[in-house]
């Protein structure tokens, strides 16, 4: 079976660049805007994968020149187990999302497209960031200016089932303090809030067993941040 990097070398139209190590998604991110040269700059994760009008339906938003990107919505191709279900209501958010186009300020980078003027303006990703760059440059975006559209008709779908190990590793990412370090007061408040409104969402969808991932989220967090401080300062 060929991995994703056997992959992409079939194609002699595409550039494929590898480090010899991890060096987090601050570098990556800064490191593909960097060695492109193109107006736009799309960015996918790579667990994800974009309808096929996702360019054409965002580009008409940049005739808003306040405008430095443009998300999807991320969208669950089925929810047939419990954990599917859990990060469709509390990962994907898919039941609280607006019906169509907003302006904001929060920037997440799983499936969208930047104008490269919005990036360079804002000084770029923070090389040093391992997670949370795009929340750094999301906060920068605001200072010149700059907004964010979320916009629910444009879809990109989960090609991945995960693991509760993963579901967890990756809520902890997501929802984790800017600073990626450990803190007693975020710890608390994550307890609170796995509570209320998690559990609660559960109870109301009537998904008992979902309750039980619910109260791993503020332990897990805990653990990654303990993870990622320590990884950041042996850099």
């Amino acid at each position: 079976m060929l991995n994703s990097q056997s992959i992409l070398k079939l194609s002699s139209k595409i550039s494929l660049i590898v480090n010899k190590t991890n060096k987090g998604r601050g570098f990556c991110r800064n490191l593909g805007v960097n060695i492109t040269s193109g107006d736009f700059i799309l960015m996918v994760d790579a667990t994800n994968y974009i309808e096929p009008d996702f360019i054409k339906k965002s580009i008409v938003h940049f005739a808003d020149p306040s405008i430095g990107a443009v998300s999807g919505a991320l969208t669950s191709l089925n929810r047939n187990d419990v954990l599917s279900r859990w990060r469709s209501r509390h990962l994907f958010k898919e039941n609280e999302r607006d019906k169509d186009a907003v302006k904001c300020s929060m920037l997440i980078t799983y499936g969208t497209l930047f104008s490269r003027v919005s990036i360079e303006t804002a000084g770029g990703f923070d090389s040093k960031l391992r997670f949370k760059e795009d929340q750094d440059l999301g906060t920068r975006f605001r200072k010149f200016n700059f907004f964010v559209v979320g916009d629910p008709n444009i879809l990109i779908y989960c090609s991945k089932l995960n693991s509760i190990s993963e579901l967890l590793e990756r809520y902890s990412r997501w929802y984790m303090d800017a600073e990626e370090k450990p803190s007693l007061l975020g710890y608390l408040h994550n307890i609170k809030a796995s509570f209320t409104p998690m559990i609660v969402k559960d109870l109301k969808d009537g998904d008992i067993y979902s309750i039980f991932i619910s109260l791993l989220t503020p332990h897990f967090q805990l653990f990654h941040s303990f993870k990622s401080y320590f990884k950041n300062i042996s850099h």
